[in-house]
């Protein structure tokens, strides 16, 4: 297991500033979404904050086009490994599924085990894979039976299931579409997520009165929700075609096609919606505000990856039957 895994399952902190554990909501307990706000905030605090958030969002694209630029290397797979495991983490510590140590760091290596490997090969071994993982944990708890609880050991084998699987369907996309489609979808994928989440959180801001689900996440209007399924789609739009262009003169030229991206937009977009909000009330039921602050104005990995989370495998679904681009 990579020394990294070890170090975050043994309890360590992290180094001074940067923290990945969970920040409980002081208020009786009860997590608040950021996006879609209704509520006037104070002028120079949402001004400060909305600094940091921008900040942290241009260092975060800085890191993607890194990424972009090996992308069709083991980069992307290291990448994405990474954030598996320590999106697993954040969501295992938020749930309190950290206090065994020995699961914690079987769900955290599962799930950055995954994206390592290409997908002919995880068709083949998934089944024995899956079966000494099943092993393993169920092993701990037989041995540990009077201090951990099958439900530590259920919400432990979803999240290492659901989080590499989910976000490893990108690598897949490369793979099959090679690097410049790869990029194209990849960048549909976290385009049609964040870009929803950004046009939702300032037209809830500037018009939001009707609240979308006041108890899972009070600050969401639907108002917001439509207003970033409508910026998702023009914003994607722009990105699409500037893709296309840049690819046209970096002399690998892909076509757009915009009927089908402007049809399935607004689909990923719903879905990154009840992404966010399946985060959401994962923080509500047991009092975080956030995964974590390894990304200050966003909150953790999963702050930021939760919508993705229901964005790629749609994607990957809809590139098997619709070309986006050729």
């Amino acid at each position: 297991m990579p020394s990294w895994c070890l170090w975050m399952c043994s309890g360590r902190t992290l180094p001074p500033g940067i923290s990945t554990a969970p920040s409980r909501n002081t208020r009786g307990g009860r997590g608040v979404s950021a996006a879609c706000n209704v509520t006037p905030q104070n002028g120079g605090g949402w001004e400060s904050s909305m600094k940091v958030r921008i900040i942290s969002s241009m260092i975060g694209l800085v890191l993607l086009f890194v990424v972009f630029v090996f992308f069709d290397t083991v980069l992307t797979n290291l990448v994405i490994a990474f954030i598996c495991a320590l999106a697993v983490y954040e969501l295992l510590a938020a749930t309190g599924c950290t206090r065994d140590k020995l699961v914690a760091a079987l769900s955290i290596a599962f799930a950055a085990v995954i994206p390592l490997f290409s997908v002919q090969w995880i068709a083949r071994h998934i089944m024995p894979i899956c079966y000494l993982y099943v092993v393993a944990i169920f092993a701990v708890l037989l041995r540990r039976h009077s201090l951990l609880r099958i439900e530590q050991i259920a919400m432990s084998f979803l999240f290492s299931l659901v989080v590499p699987f989910s976000l490893t369907t990108m690598i897949y996309m490369r793979d099959h579409w090679g690097k410049a489609l790869g990029i194209f979808y990849v960048l549909v994928t976290l385009g049609s997520a964040w870009l929803s989440d950004t046009g939702a959180y300032f037209t809830g801001r500037a018009f939001g009165k009707h609240k979308l689900a006041p108890v899972i996440s009070p600050k969401k209007t639907v108002e917001g929700a439509i207003g970033g399924i409508v910026f998702a789609e023009i914003a994607m739009l722009l990105v699409a075609l500037l893709y296309g262009a840049v690819s046209g003169w970096l002399g690998v030229p892909i076509a757009v096609n915009v009927p089908a991206l402007l049809c399935i937009v607004p689909f990923l977009s719903a879905a990154s919606m009840i992404g966010d909000l399946s985060a959401s009330v994962i923080k509500r039921q047991f009092g975080v505000k956030d995964y974590g602050s390894i990304m200050p104005g966003h909150g953790g990995i999963m702050d930021r990856f939760d919508s993705v989370l229901m964005v790629a495998p749609l994607v990957f679904i809809f590139s098997q039957h619709v070309h986006l681009a050729a």
